[in-house]
């Protein structure tokens, strides 16, 4: 027999683990914990995706819901909104793609350009390049007519600025396709070693991204406990009635049946208005467990769906969607995108019987059992999920959804 030689080389700790190692107590232990979640890999992939098409796509709704009013609102007849552009902070050279004096057929052009990078952020081509066009033109829009997206310039224009920071475009874009594309081409032609010369080294863009996921996950919390303190001291909201009144302005009901049909419930209306208040307030805390984390994203989603649905404000919504979604992980979609491939994979294995007789499918079963003990028949590949799928993990496949 031949001496076999069971010495390995030492696997070399990362951040996390070469801090955990040592015996300086736990306070290092949740240093190197912090250092490895910034260090280690970009976080937050699909999260950052989601977040741009989700902004793409609210700058796509601010053009095509206000065009046929560009006149009044950013055009020609818009001079009753001049007292408000010269208060502007926005009111500097950096954000004059707009002006008031442009003719009709240049605005028309201007807005068509601004459409077209809000649809390239959704398909994420050149995404940081195309965010930051899309951010400087907005800007200049929402200056020029500060009622054309009902307060929701705020949250999108600061959503667009975090945005940029963040790589947006590691799933479901052209970018990432892209890239790829040109891997496997390098790969295909035995030049493993060559990549494209990179104009940062990739430490610091992963240190950036994660940074920005922060900032983004900060800016949230401000913004909830802030809103949610703040209604606590009205005493509307502490009566439980806040959200009835809102209901019936006209300027605020798009749907003025709907919105009756919510507010003839008491209950509903009570449990609306103390359930806004209570997710708002309690938000960074229920962001410390897993399941309180869901649960609290899950209901800040619906909160803003029905904000869009029955009070009108629906680029609002979609920008502050985009905001939470930041704090879903990304093995949880992953889980999902898995369990997604196996259900369609199950679909697509149902036996397909001529006569529907159980002989059939009895040898269809046992076929598809000697495939698997096989581990290269058609029914394992039928159920092994696509390679660029999203029920491919990349990351930790033992990390809790």
């Amino acid at each position: 027999m031949k001496a076999t030689n069971t010495s390995q080389t030492p696997a070399i700790p990362t951040a996390g683990e070469a801090a955990g190692a040592t015996d300086e107590g736990p306070r290092l232990n949740i240093f190197g914990r912090l250092e490895s979640w910034l260090l280690d890999r970009k976080r937050a992939k699909f999260g950052t995706s989601i977040l741009r098409i989700l902004l793409g796509a609210s700058v796509l709704a601010i053009v095509i819901t206000n065009f046929m009013d560009r006149k009044y609102i950013w055009g020609t007849a818009s001079g009753w909104a001049q007292p408000y552009r010269e208060e502007s902070i926005w009111n500097f050279w950096l954000f004059k793609y707009f002006s008031a004096g442009d003719p009709d057929p240049l605005l028309v052009a201007k807005l068509v350009l601004l459409a077209v990078f809000g649809l390239l952020m959704v398909l994420g081509w050149r995404t940081r390049i195309v965010t930051m066009v899309t951010l400087l033109m907005f800007i200049s829009l929402a200056a020029l007519g500060p009622t054309s997206s009902d307060s929701a310039d705020n949250a999108l224009r600061i959503m667009l600025i975090y945005s940029f920071f963040t790589d947006g475009s590691q799933r479901w874009s052209l970018d990432a396709r892209r890239r790829r594309i040109r891997n496997e081409r390098i790969s295909a032609e035995g030049r493993p070693g060559s990549r494209v010369t990179a104009v940062a080294p990739a430490w610091f863009g992963i240190i950036v991204h994660n940074l920005a996921v922060v900032a983004i996950g900060g800016q949230v919390i401000i913004i909830y406990l802030v809103a949610g303190l703040a209604k606590a001291r009205g005493t509307l909201w502490r009566d439980g009635t806040a959200v009835y009144y809102p209901m019936h302005a006209e300027n605020f009901s798009p749907w003025p049946q709907l919105n009756h049909l919510l507010v003839a419930n008491d209950l509903m209306v009570h449990l609306i208005s103390w359930g806004s208040v209570a997710i708002q307030v309690l938000f960074p805390l229920l962001l410390l467990n897993r399941w309180t984390r869901r649960f609290a994203v899950l209901g800040l989603i619906a909160m803003h769906a029905g904000i869009g649905i029955f009070l009108g404000l629906s680029v609002f919504s979609l920008s502050m969607v985009a905001a939470d979604v930041i704090f879903v992980r990304d093995s949880t979609v992953e889980s999902i995108g898995r369990w997604f491939h196996g259900r369609r994979g199950g679909r697509r294995r149902q036996p397909e019987s001529h006569d529907g007789s159980p002989g059939d499918a009895e040898r269809y079963d046992e076929g598809a059992r000697h495939g698997e003990a096989a581990g290269h028949g058609e029914g394992s590949r039928d159920l092994a999920p696509d390679r660029d799928g999203a029920g491919v993990t990349h990351e930790d496949p033992a990390a809790p959804a």
